[in-house]
């Protein structure tokens, strides 16, 4: 029967003069012979699939990253402008001509591998760049947002607690498991931990936590980290490069 049913398909696909609109009707009438053609071809048919899939995939990544691109261009002109405030600046200072804005969850591990790549950059333009912590704890990360909370109340009392306790999470992220971790992190920093117990659950540090991921909603990001150079945004983790190259394109001295 199988034989039947694909010489049918020969027989009417064949021809030079097949039109599209004879193959459709053809299959509409007769939907077991692409069934019958699949079962015979299993491995084939799967190969195609797959091909036809990965094809997708990249020709989706390739309009996301154009995408990007366009954004990125228009944002150096017109460059994004996240809320600001010297009581929210973890590193540096106002006169800097760099500024960084990290939108991230502690728990996310492109967040992690960021890390080092924003500490280099830190050192590498040391007294030219300010550097800011934004906050947007994704759901499937249960200690993401309760590290954000102690991260905003150790910030309370020290600008240069939070920094190491920022640090000391990023390093260690595969041990961020439970709030027991988060405790003795925040305790390595030297805060107060009586005054952190108290404040993790100020309406203060929450908000401060809502604003953060309200902010970046309203931005239309997607995923973290996101890195904001002087208003210009890198999606993902990034090498140091692209960092670099998003300075040099927005510090430029005007002639």
């Amino acid at each position: 029967m199988k034989k039947v049913i694909l010489l049918g398909m020969v027989s009417v696909l064949g021809a030079c003069a097949t039109s599209d609109k004879q193959i459709a009707e053809y299959l509409k009438k007769n939907p077991k012979a692409v069934f019958d053609v699949i079962e015979d071809n299993p491995e084939q048919f799967i190969e195609v699939v797959n091909k036809a899939a990965r094809k997708a995939q990249q020709n989706q990544q390739q309009k996301q990253m154009a995408e990007i691109k366009k954004q990125q261009e228009q944002q150096i002109v017109n460059p994004l402008k996240p809320a600001l405030s010297d009581a929210r600046r973890l590193a540096g200072t106002a006169k800097a001509k760099i500024t960084i804005v990290e939108y991230a969850d502690f728990q996310c591990p492109a967040c992690a591998m960021s890390h080092p790549v924003i500490k280099e950059v830190m050192k590498e333009n040391a007294g030219n760049v300010q550097l800011y912590y934004k906050h947007m704890p994704l759901s499937f990360h249960p200690m993401a947002e309760p590290a954000a909370y102690y991260f905003e109340a150790i910030f309370k009392q020290d600008r240069t607690k939070a920094l190491k306790f920022y640090d000391l999470l990023f390093e260690n992220q595969k041990n961020l498991k439970n709030v027991d971790f988060i405790r003795q992190m925040a305790k390595k920093t030297g805060a107060d931990m009586n005054k952190v117990a108290k404040d993790i659950t100020s309406t203060e540090v929450q908000m401060i936590v809502k604003n953060d991921m309200s902010e970046f909603e309203k931005m239309g990001f997607t995923g973290t980290p996101v890195i904001l150079v002087n208003g210009v945004a890198l999606h993902g983790a990034q090498p140091k490069e692209e960092i670099d190259k998003i300075i040099a394109l927005t510090t430029v001295e005007p002639k």
